[in-house]
């Protein structure tokens, strides 16, 4: 269902196709949510169902017609009932990379550490490009009114890595330690 409202939102600041919502998308929330191209059109048809949205097909020579979507009064309406009157519930943290942390104890010292050492290096990787987007947007940290948003949100995004990456470090020195009392 968030998904509905992340389009919302992106549709509260441009009209915008399928094609286009999907790269804003990954530009703008990949740090925080996904999902498949597929799922951003089959919410898309549902939204403009349900009034949410309505689009307009502009017909194209070289290329298939494409659909522009906008958001609808009723669709904005929506969008701000859900920002401000669905509780703030618990964070709810689903990381495939700590479920096998978890399972440590079944693999030998040298194995987590290499595991470890392989998911710094793709969060170091992450950060660095992380960086890079937020200088090319928002140079100086300067942003406009309408992208307040996305300039918190990529804020958080590497804080993030860089509080992953310092939880690596510090778990890759406790395997050491470990692995220093094994033998």
């Amino acid at each position: 269902m968030a998904l509905r409202y992340a389009l919302l939102g992106l549709l509260a600041k441009n009209e915008a196709t399928g094609y286009e919502l999907t790269q804003q998308f990954k530009e703008t929330v990949i740090h925080f949510w996904t999902a498949h191209h597929t799922q951003i059109y089959r919410e898309l048809l549902k939204m403009e169902e349900e009034g949410l949205t309505q689009s307009k097909t502009v017909q194209q020579s070289d290329y298939p017609d494409k659909k522009i979507y906008a958001i609808t009064d009723n669709g904005f309406e929506q969008l701000l009932e859900w920002m401000l009157n669905k509780p703030v519930n618990a964070p709810k943290l689903k990381d495939d990379l700590l479920l096998r942390v978890s399972m440590f104890h079944f693999i030998p010292t040298d194995k987590a550490i290499n595991f470890l050492e392989t998911s710094k290096n793709h969060h170091k990787m992450g950060l660095e490009m992380t960086k890079q987007w937020l200088d090319d947007h928002f140079p100086n940290g300067t942003y406009k009114e309408n992208e307040l948003g996305e300039y918190l949100t990529i804020e958080f995004a590497i804080r993030y890595m860089e509080s992953w990456l310092s939880w690596c470090n510090w778990a890759i020195k406790e395997l050491k330690k470990k692995g220093e009392l094994e033998k």
